[in-house]
C-alpha cells in the first residue's frame, strides 16, 4: 500500500515537476517520478478508455537523463492470440536513426539481425533440443542468413507494422511463444511464427534500418548485455522498445 501512495503522490505531482514549480532532489528521481506518473496514466487509459490509442510524451529538458524522451503507449487494438495490447502499457523510447540508404527490403531476401549486443542471430543450441535462438555472431556468414517472408501482398517491399516470419539457417521458422524465442517448425500458417517490424519513423524497411521485433503476444524481442548471458540468448519479455529491444536488420 506504500508504494502504491507513493506512486499516486509522484503522478498528482507530476504538473509541478514539468512546469518546474518543485525542485526534484536529483536527476534519477525526477525521471522515477515522471516514468511513474506516466505509468499511471496509461494504467488508467487502457482500462477505461475506448480511443484506439494513445500516446504519452514527457517534455524534453536539459537533463542527460532526459535525452531520450520516454512515452506510454497503450492501445486496444486486438494482437493475435486474442490478446489487447491495451492490458499492459508499452513504455517506447525514441532512438536516433540514421537516415535509410540501403535497398528495400521485400519477401523471400536474405537478411541479417543485428541485436543491441553487436551479435547477429543464427545460432540454435540448447540441453536437453537445439531450438533456442541465440545471437552470437560476429560476422555476416551463412550461419547467420535469415530469410523473411512477408504475410500479405509479397510483391510490395515491407513496411512498418507488416507482419513477417524469418526463416532460421536451419530451414524452421523462429518463434516466439512467452518469453521464449526458439526454432522448431517450419510452418508458414502458424501464429507464433508471426512478428510484427516496427520501425519508429515508419515507412518502407531499407537495409540498415533500426527496427523491433514483436511476437504474436504483444512483447518484443530483446537481447542481454552480453556481461549477463555471455551465450548470446535472446528473449521476448517486455512491451518495451528500449535499448534492449534495438536491433538493426542488414543484407
Amino acid at each position: 500500500k506504500g508504494s502504491v501512495a507513493r506512486l499516486a503522490s509522484s503522478s498528482e505531482r507530476l504538473p509541478e515537476l514539468i512546469n518546474g514549480k518543485m525542485a526534484p532532489r536529483s536527476a534519477s528521481g525526477f525521471r522515477l517520478c515522471l516514468v511513474a506518473g506516466l505509468a499511471l496514466v496509461a494504467w488508467k487509459q487502457a482500462w477505461h478508455s475506448n480511443d484506439d490509442a494513445q500516446t504519452f510524451l514527457v517534455p524534453t529538458t536539459g537533463s542527460k537523463a532526459m535525452s531520450n524522451i520516454v512515452g506510454v503507449k497503450t492501445t486496444n487494438q486486438p494482437l493475435a492470440g486474442g490478446l489487447t495490447p491495451g492490458d499492459r502499457p508499452t513504455f517506447v523510447i525514441r532512438h536516433a536513426a540514421k537516415k535509410s540508404s540501403g535497398d528495400p527490403i521485400k519477401h523471400g531476401d536474405t537478411v541479417y539481425i543485428k541485436v543491441m549486443t553487436g551479435r547477429y542471430v543464427g545460432e540454435i543450441d540448447g540441453t536437453t533440443k537445439l531450438e533456442w535462438v541465440k545471437a552470437r555472431g560476429t560476422k555476416k556468414d551463412k550461419e547467420h542468413a535469415l530469410t523473411i517472408e512477408k504475410i500479405g501482398d509479397k510483391d510490395e517491399p515491407i513496411q512498418n507494422g507488416d507482419t513477417v516470419m524469418f526463416v532460421m539457417p536451419t530451414g524452421v521458422h523462429l518463434d516466439v511463444l512467452g518469453s521464449a524465442v526458439r526454432a522448431r517448425y517450419y510452418d508458414p500458417r502458424g501464429q507464433w511464427q508471426r512478428i510484427t517490424i516496427v520501425k519508429q519513423d515508419g515507412g518502407p524497411i531499407y537495409a540498415g534500418d533500426q527496427i523491433f521485433l514483436r511476437g504474436h503476444q504483444g512483447e518484443y524481442m530483446d537481447a542481454n548485455p552480453l556481461e549477463r548471458a555471455p551465450d548470446g540468448e535472446v528473449k521476448a519479455r517486455w512491451r518495451d522498445e528500449g535499448e534492449w529491444q534495438v536491433m538493426w536488420i542488414e543484407k
